[in-house]
């Protein structure tokens, strides 16, 4: 079983038949009625599946999406297409699907085929979808998370921090940027990131970390030897109290913040970067050497 893009799947699908009109009557009929379509998943023809699960997910039957994720009959799963939703609880339902179809014992090839990719990017995320992730088993061997704009500086992060530990060894790129996270999350993340030793990317722009803790992060990156390209949000001393860049300290501030970094390793690729001018559009970096946005030159 391969969980792929849906672009990997279609040669196969297409080799299926076209749906007879029988088959057509009885799609519509098992989404008006999701109670039977659960219950007679297993016994369903396997002509049917395909036209069905895109109906399913269309309506946002969750439960039937789940049912019949977890009964997928064909050696391929459109997975990348189906992640692509921008309704948490389906997304939510196809993972669960997933999870049980990896766990199902006639299906010993799924156990080596687990998502390599989440990506989450705006969504609204609570509490409890938060606490979901880590135990989910088709997530525990993951190669790339991005969790980009998903807003976390009011949720707790030990959910996070457990997701990581579990794919600290394929984890190879990390995207937060835009999460708004606070010094206490990113503390509670330092010890498990230090374990991410395959990590190749990491991005933290856009959130709200102080000198200490980025400084405290840095020195605890040594093992990090295949890193190749890292961002780093400038820490919140480089702004004044109306929240502008203050040139001096960013000046001065960056450059502290790689002279601690190279204490531990030589970095390959490395930015600091400032929030986006609200004047400008431009970021303010710090890349070996500064570059200001246009409003400073």
């Amino acid at each position: 079983m391969l969980l792929q893009d849906l672009s990997d799947c279609r040669p196969f699908m297409m080799s299926l038949q076209t749906p007879t009109p029988l088959l057509k009557q009885a799609r519509q009929a098992l989404l008006r009625n999701e109670e039977l379509a659960i219950s007679a998943v297993e016994q369903l023809p396997m002509e049917l599946f395909p036209a069905l699960l895109r109906g399913a997910f269309k309506g946002r039957h969750n439960r039937m999406v789940k049912a019949m994720v977890a009964a997928w009959p064909f050696p391929c799963l459109p997975a990348g297409t189906l992640m692509k939703t921008s309704n948490l609880e389906t997304f939510q339902a196809v993972l669960e699907g997933v999870d049980m179809l990896l766990a199902r014992n006639f299906l010993p090839r799924c156990l080596r085929n687990p998502l390599e990719t989440l990506s989450l990017t705006g969504y609204f995320v609570s509490e409890s979808d938060l606490n979901y992730f880590p135990s989910c088993h088709c997530l525990w061997q993951l190669k790339h998370l991005a969790t980009r704009g998903v807003e976390l500086w009011a949720l707790n992060a030990l959910p996070l921090q457990l997701l990581l530990e579990t794919v600290s060894h394929t984890l190879q790129s990390l995207d937060l940027q835009g999460c708004m996270m606070e010094d206490s999350q990113l503390t509670v993340l330092i010890p498990v990131l230090s374990r991410c030793t395959q990590l190749t990317k990491i991005n933290l722009y856009d959130n709200d970390f102080s000198v200490p803790i980025l400084k405290d992060l840095l020195l605890h990156t040594a093992n990090w030897s295949k890193m190749n390209w890292e961002q780093y949000p400038a820490p919140l001393e480089c702004y004044n109290d109306f929240g502008c860049i203050d040139t001096e300290r960013f000046l001065h501030l960056c450059p502290e913040l790689l002279d601690a970094l190279r204490a531990q390793r030589q970095p390959k690729g490395i930015v600091f970067a400032t929030d986006i001018c609200l004047q400008c559009g431009v970021r303010s970096v710090y890349d070996l050497r500064p570059r200001l946005c246009p409003c400073w030159q």
